[in-house]
């Protein structure tokens, strides 16, 4: 998303979770193509509502009914609680797992992301006049290859949800330390940004210890405990009024009138929680295209908008969207997008999360050890 004002998505696996039988297998294949549901429904959010206004059309945009895609980064908040929780429920109130949780954490976020940020500082090199004020100071960048809280906005303006991740993991890091300390450590944490749902604070950096979205991972946890618990005639209806909460929230305030930023980002967790927990407890198969775009989810989050703005710029430059309505610009921009993603999903990411596994680097002499 471009800024914590509208609201990971970045996900803490790869790959589908890998468990010991087929039907738990079928579950988590239908989470991770929900996964890729999310980060295309961010994607359709910023090409209808940036995109197409501000690059092509002046102001005009494909329906507004895509506008609430937006929500796909709560649904990622609260899968990404759920992950942490299902994958080092183990970890809990062991400290030397601590390295191994902060190891994995550290290859799945950063390297990729890296590898774009890096990109996109090298492409604002040769058209300087599209860099954001955040790109020409040396500390916004550091910040943002750190993902370290700091005010102001980010070179890559989806990072700002990886923070909110990192910032997560940290605190989980208390829960695998010392179990007791660490759950009083996150309840206290949690009941701050509750006490502050009804009134958000706005400047750094409460707007960010403090936000609302944090109480979406708290919520992915309840998620992964309660979900063996689900009576199994009980999930179909828990699933649809998931996906009945999504759609209310997000066409009423598209349509009606905008809900309160609290309220709407809580509202959109207990639904994101509800399909999520249905989907971990359901047995449900699904196309495998659907579970490699969910594979790929990050890479296509991390790569949408600035591939979306590169094209757009290119198609401006042909006059082409005086011949291209807005919606079929808008699935065109989309596709192109989703299809970038996929690739460099394909091509570096997951290299690069083969590279640097513990079983590989195993594998590699290391220097001075004969």
């Amino acid at each position: 998303m471009t800024s914590p004002s509208r609201g990971p998505f970045a996900s803490a696996a790869s790959g589908p979770l890998k468990v010991a039988n087929r039907a738990s297998a079928e579950r988590l294949d239908a989470l991770q193509a929900a996964r890729a549901v999310a980060a295309i429904l961010v994607v359709f959010y910023h090409a209808n509502d940036f995109v197409l206004p501000l690059r092509l059309y002046d102001g005009e945009i494909a329906w507004k009914g895509f506008g609430w895609g937006y929500a796909g980064v709560e649904f990622f908040f609260v899968l990404s609680g759920f992950i942490i929780a299902y994958v080092h429920r183990e970890d809990l109130g062991r400290p030397a797992r601590v390295a191994r949780f902060l190891r994995k954490r550290v290859i799945r976020i950063y390297p990729i992301y890296w590898v774009v940020l890096t990109f996109l500082l090298l492409g604002y090199q040769f058209v300087p006049d599209l860099a954001p004020e955040a790109a020409r100071d040396g500390y916004s960048i550091l910040t943002s290859y750190l993902l370290a809280p700091a005010e102001g906005r980010t070179v890559l303006p989806v990072a700002w949800t990886l923070k909110h991740e990192i910032l997560f993991y940290i605190t989980f890091v208390t829960l695998i330390v010392d179990l007791r300390l660490g759950a009083a450590v996150f309840a206290l944490w949690m009941a701050a940004c509750a006490l502050h749902l009804a009134d958000p604070p706005e400047s750094f950096p409460s707007a960010f210890f403090l936000s609302p979205y944090n109480l979406l991972f708290m919520l992915g946890l309840a998620a992964a405990y309660l979900y063996r618990h689900l009576p199994a005639r009980s999930v179909g209806c828990l699933l649809l009024l998931g996906i009945a909460g999504f759609l209310a929230v997000g066409f009423s305030e598209q349509y009606v009138s905008p809900w309160p930023l609290g309220l709407r980002t809580l509202t959109y967790g207990f639904s994101a929680a509800a399909i999520v927990a249905s989907l971990a407890r359901a047995r449900y198969s699904v196309l495998r295209l659907g579970v490699f775009l969910g594979d790929a989810s990050y890479a296509i989050y991390l790569l949408h908008l600035p591939v979306m703005n590169a094209a757009a710029i290119l198609i401006a430059l042909t006059g082409m969207q005086a011949l291209v309505p807005p919606l079929l610009m808008f699935a065109l921009l989309s596709c192109v997008a989703v299809f970038a993603g996929a690739v460099a999903h394909l091509v570096i990411e997951r290299p690069l999360l083969a590279y640097l596994s513990p079983r590989h680097r195993s594998a590699i002499p290391q220097l001075g050890r004969g």
